[in-house]
């Protein structure tokens, strides 16, 4: 298991912070150099294994890319998502597509379109 507060100290130097204070957006080094938003700033009062977050941070940055079809997404939308998959991921599921898709059907976007 995974105490997130933990994950967020021993990743130091992984963990980017784009802001001065935890909470803002963190962005994780993918392994292809590429990047990626973490779901981990959105996760609070829970613990998960660390397959379970790159689960949960894949879901995630598919959703958020999905949106940009319909315009830059605000904050409130993401945390919407993000809210969403954590619950989603409490409630059992693992399975990344099923996540990106019952969270932006839960937000009223329509994943088919979101294509």
């Amino acid at each position: 298991m995974v105490n997130i507060e933990q994950t967020r100290i021993a990743m130091g130097g992984i963990l980017k912070a784009s802001g001065p204070e935890w909470g803002k957006p963190y962005w994780v080094g993918a392994i292809l150099g590429e990047t990626m938003a973490s779901i981990v700033p959105f996760i609070s009062n829970a613990v998960f294994e660390q397959a379970d977050i790159a689960v949960m941070s894949d879901a995630y940055n598919r959703a958020i890319e999905d949106i940009y079809s319909f315009g830059h997404p605000n904050k409130t939308v993401e945390a919407m998502i993000a809210t969403r998959i954590i619950t989603l991921t409490k409630g059992g599921e693992r399975d990344p597509d099923r996540l990106r898709e019952r969270a932006l059907v839960a937000c009223g976007f329509s994943p088919d379109r979101a294509r």
